[in-house]
């Protein structure tokens, strides 16, 4: 029970709050947690009591809602704020020392409309920020145990500065052909693996981009890797795929047919045309493949079923496209406070219907792979597989089944390689890392888990320039994204740690730091995805064992964006 001596101030500066934020306060139990949902204009708030110099940590696990956290002293004063540039999924770490011994207050609401904006837009924005999240790894830690982690930290700090100079492999360009002499480490480092992650810190830098074109050229050049998976439409990206191995259709429409615009860039588009020129000179079996594993931007899926059911059997061809336009309509309906409901009622009616057919595409595979043959049927069974894994990822709000359904999309599309096939995967750092600080299963993880050493994570990292995102602060609802610059990243990052090592390109293999590997303190990386805020954080905690390895490039500068694309055949 909390005494009077600090009941009484915050009940005091509770009635001068607004009435929409006064209710009930809940008191935080360490190694407890808390599941809340949060609606427009509410606050959930939770009382703290702390020693002077006690240090109080959680994680506030953001499951459809973008959260702040505001933490007050017990004089009612505003200490500190968190809202990270996640968007309304993923972690918000919050910690903090205490300055004074009494009862802290942590304040948890939807994230505010930026000002400005029209009231109908105001409206609609507070109406899609809603959602369900929780309190995870609250702990305290008394004055002394926090005093011996500092020390500790104090001493491991050191000598893993000194680590990251000495196991350093410098990088001479991030430009592809160039020869390779600055990565033959590499034969080493990955001679095991046979699947080589290649994350991104950002999903709009054009270094990053063309030194994973640089990587796949090496890796497929110097190691003998045999295809390239993207964080892409899987559908879509057969039309890639037809145009690197056989120059069906045409650059334009290859670059922009994957779906997202994160990809529609000159870099990407460069490393798409390479792959048609190596391909055209190597014998058909052994030219690299481009295959995607999203399980979104499904439209070339519901293409490819309609013309399968038409030849084997067409009294299905209604339901199809009741189904399509049930399941668009229950994206746009879920998307709206009075109409969630309806659109999760939608979701539900056209997931068991899809179920149905895929049942059907299964039990007739004998029947259907003589209508169609072996890779028509197969194809057309992971079409349905797809539409299916993404009702499941979004049809009750936030989950990470995406991440796990696109691991299995990997694992799936392994499978079907030639034996000792081995493949590069492309996509976010937080989707390849095979480790992370919160109750999330992510990509890397699971594929860690199913092929173990043969699925080596490399992380990519930068120190400050600019890169290609929304906007959210500009309000911009456009289809191209803006060019944010941000400055230099907080001391005690590693980012800061890296950019001390004198070297403004560099590779690391963690395997080769022995114990400092397991340094326990987290290191804040740069974050960036699809949307950006300069008035929010841009670091997350991470550790060494989050990747297998990094790649450290000094300057970003934005991508190209391929603009005004129109798709044609």
């Amino acid at each position: 029970m909390y005494t009077m001596k600090y009941v009484f101030p915050l009940l005091v500066w509770l009635l001068s709050m607004p009435l929409v934020v006064i209710g009930q306060i809940k008191k935080l139990i360490p190694g407890k947690e808390i599941h809340s949902k949060l609606m427009a204009g509410k606050h959930d708030k939770y009382a703290i009591k702390l020693k002077k110099g006690e240090y109080a940590t959680c994680v506030v696990m953001q499951e459809g809602v973008d959260v702040a956290i505001d933490i007050y002293s017990p004089i009612f004063k505003l200490i500190k704020s968190f809202d990270s540039p996640n968007g309304q999924n993923g972690p918000e770490p919050v910690s903090f020392v205490a300055d004074t011994t009494g009862v802290y207050l942590m304040d948890i609401y939807p994230t505010k409309v930026p000002e400005g904006m029209p009231e109908a837009d105001r409206k609609a924005m507070d109406s899609i920020n809603q959602g369900n999240y929780s309190i995870q790894s609250y702990k305290i830690l008394s004055v002394s145990a926090y005093a011996a982690q500092l020390a500790s930290e104090k001493v491991e700090l050191e000598k893993l500065k000194k680590c990251l100079y000495d196991k350093a492999h410098p990088i001479k360009t991030v430009e592809a052909g160039n020869g390779f002499d600055d990565l033959q480490a590499f034969k080493n480092i990955l001679k095991d693996a046979t699947v080589v992650g290649l994350g991104e810190a950002t999903h709009g830098t054009s270094e990053f981009f063309k030194m994973k074109h640089r990587m796949l050229e090496f890796l497929v050049k110097e190691m003998g890797f045999c295809s390239f998976y993207i964080e892409a439409s899987m559908s879509r990206c057969r039309y890639i795929n037809d145009y690197v191995l056989y120059g069906k259709g045409n650059l334009d429409t290859a670059t922009a047919m994957q779906g997202f615009v994160t990809w529609r860039v000159d870099e990407v588009r460069d490393m798409i045309e390479w792959l048609r020129l190596y391909n055209k000179d190597q014998e058909v079996g052994k030219r690299v493949k481009f295959l995607g594993y999203d399980l979104q931007i499904n439209d070339v899926a519901w293409r490819g079923l309609h013309d399968f059911y038409r030849k084997v059997k067409p009294d299905n061809l209604i339901l199809l496209d009741t189904l399509e336009s049930q399941l668009l309509h229950a994206a746009q309906l879920s998307n709206l406070q009075d109409k969630n409901a309806e659109g999760m009622k939608l979701y539900t009616q056209a997931y068991k219907q899809c179920i149905g057919i895929h049942k059907d595409i299964e039990s007739q595979k004998v029947k259907y792979i003589s209508a169609m043959g072996e890779s028509g049927y197969d194809e057309n069974l992971m079409n349905i597989t797809l539409i299916i894994q993404e009702i499941e990822s979004y049809k009750d709000g936030f989950n990470n089944k995406r991440d796990i359904y696109m691991a299995h999309n990997i694992l799936y599309l392994l499978r079907k390689e030639k034996k000792g096939g081995k493949v590069v995967v492309w996509a976010h750092n937080d989707h390849i890392s095979i480790a992370n600080q919160f109750d999330f299963t992510n990509m890397g993880m699971v594929l860690k888990d199913s092929l173990k050493d043969k699925y080596y994570a490399i992380g990519f990292e930068f120190y400050t320039g600019s890169f290609q995102s929304r906007n959210i602060d500009l309000k911009n609802t456009s289809s191209d994204w803006d060019v944010n610059t941000i400055g230099t990243p907080p001391e005690n990052s590693l980012p800061y740690y890296l950019n001390n090592t004198g070297k403004d390109m560099l590779y690391l293999d963690y395997h080769s730091m022995g114990s400092l590997r397991n340094f326990s303190k987290t290191l804040d990386m740069h974050s960036v995805g699809s949307m950006y805020s300069a008035s929010s954080p841009t670091v997350y905690p991470a550790t060494l064992k989050n990747f297998d390895g990094l790649i450290y490039i000094k300057n970003s500068t934005a991508a190209k964006n391929f603009k005004k694309v129109k798709l044609r055949n």
